[in-house]
């Protein structure tokens, strides 16, 4: 009477392993300090997480630099030639073609920065929210996707929106008290500063805007697999400390959470 029983439960197929590709292929456009370029390698901060990440699948990345419109073109494309990209925010219609992870690669913050306050007795009333800039200059740069409130303000003329090609431009007027008051992506801005060692300017807590962005496969069958697999590592590398090491040699502190 067992034998038929052991027979039976033998019969039950066991469950099937996750299958991932021994090689992948990801691609970004230039996005300083997220990813860049040094003498032909790409570096950067999304790609160290992703390299720690797919080395810790046994997965075999390489990286490739593509300009923004056309890698969302290719994405888009029933048979273009991306299957991996980073890092992009979730959208309906681009939840249609594209598998997201449930973890993000980045939050990103668009956030102002501006001087420490001084502490001479004619200084100016420290600046601690973006309404304190009315009737002020703030730097952009040139193509920034600009926040609503700070569209606004400039429309109605509550300050005044001066524009440079670089965001190291930006800063560098701000520490020359050329303008008051830089918008920035946090990251970039926080990368900025390191680099140019100003130690005199600071970020405004809350950021103006934030929204998470992932690592993105081209969806097919095997697609929700790798997207799993990707979200657990990177669950593993916040809970072990790797993401903070690693945003820490770029940004001087800790990732954004």
């Amino acid at each position: 009477m067992v034998a038929p029983a052991m027979a039976k439960m033998a019969a039950v197929p066991a469950p099937a392993l996750e299958t991932l590709p021994a090689r992948l292929v990801c691609h970004d456009d230039v996005f300083v300090p997220y990813v860049m370029l040094n003498q032909g390698r790409i570096e950067g901060l999304n790609v160290d997480i992703l390299r720690e990440a797919a080395t810790r699948l046994g997965i075999a990345i390489e990286f490739r630099v593509m300009p923004w419109r056309r890698l969302e073109n290719e994405l888009a494309k029933p048979q273009g030639s991306v299957d991996c990209a980073f890092a992009m925010s979730r959208t309906p219609q681009r939840e249609q073609y594209l598998e997201f992870g449930k973890t993000p690669l980045q939050p990103t913050e668009y956030a102002l920065f501006v001087r420490q306050p001084e502490t001479t007795a004619a200084a100016a009333p420290a600046v601690t929210k973006l309404d304190d800039l009315a009737g002020k200059v703030i730097g952009v740069r040139a193509g920034f996707r600009l926040p609503e409130a700070i569209a606004a303000g400039a429309a109605q003329g509550r300050w005044t929106l001066a524009e440079v090609p670089t965001d190291t431009a930006n800063f560098q007027k701000l520490a020359l008290r050329r303008i008051d008051a830089v918008l920035a992506d946090s990251s970039v801005g926080l990368y900025t500063l390191k680099q140019l060692k100003l130690a005199d300017i600071r970020r405004l807590a809350p950021p103006l805007v934030r929204f998470d962005t992932y690592l993105v496969f081209r969806k097919n069958a095997a697609s929700p697999a790798l997207a799993a697999a990707f979200d657990r590592e990177l669950k593993r590398m916040r809970q072990d400390g790797t993401f903070a090491r690693i945003s820490a040699a770029y940004l001087g502190v800790p990732t954004l959470e």
